[in-house]
């Protein structure tokens, strides 16, 4: 410190100072970004796959609850007419089960292809139930819902569950990256205040020493002198 000159004493707290608040505001920046992504993430992805999920899981529920209404229909134009609905809400679920994929990742996607089949095998199963109820064989229609229709209607149903789980697992692991986010922004934040504080205080102190201190001390000579 002693062979640094007195210009370069004052200049580099000063130079250090704004490099501290450069480098500050850069983190900050990037920080933002970090949260935003996570955020927005959680919002877009997370949060609508799991309402899509709800979507797909009632669209199932009301298939199933037509198919076994159509059993206990007592004419034909109810039948028909719970047909119509039947089919009609398949092309929704077949859309919806299509807009679905964006929302897989890669982890997921056996479990994705999982629930296709066993829609898959839940709808084959309807027809033989539709057909069993449509051509009066109530005990057929009744052994069909029963079997393969509840048991594609319960395999879909872990599936979903499934797929749930692991978008409350993602979304779990995306805050805890988001609150890390924070507490790493919130040390940054500190560390930086502090350390300007410090730059701030030694320039002062600089100052004091090599400025006003021999300053006041030429003042005071002069004065004696007068």
């Amino acid at each position: 410190m002693k062979n640094i000159s007195l210009k370069h004493r004052l200049i580099i707290p000063i130079a250090l100072l704004g490099m501290v608040a450069l480098l500050s505001n850069i983190l900050s920046v990037l920080n933002i970004r970090n949260v935003n992504a996570s955020a927005s993430n959680i919002a877009d992805n997370y949060m609508e796959g799991k309402e899509r999920l709800a979507e797909i899981c009632q669209a199932s529920m009301d298939i199933h609850q037509m198919a076994l209404s159509h059993i206990v229909a007592t004419d034909y134009d109810t039948m028909i007419l719970l047909v119509r609905q039947i089919k009609e809400e398949e092309a929704l679920l077949d859309d919806m089960l299509s807009q679905y994929e964006a929302f897989v990742v890669q982890d997921d996607r056996a479990q994705y292809d999982s629930l296709l089949e066993d829609y898959a095998a839940f709808k084959h199963a309807l027809v033989h139930l539709v057909c069993a109820s449509a051509g009066h064989k109530t005990q057929d229609a009744y052994a069909m819902a029963n079997g393969d229709v509840a048991a594609g209607a319960d395999a879909m149903k872990a599936d979903i569950d499934a797929l749930n789980a692991s978008i409350s697992a993602q979304t779990l692991e995306a805050r805890s990256h988001l609150s890390g986010v924070y507490v790493f922004s919130l040390v940054v934040g500190i560390a930086a205040a502090v350390i300007c504080v410090l730059l701030v205080l030694t320039d002062f102190r600089l100052i004091s020493v090599y400025v006003v201190a021999p300053i006041k001390s030429i003042l005071k000579t002069i004065q004696e002198s007068s």
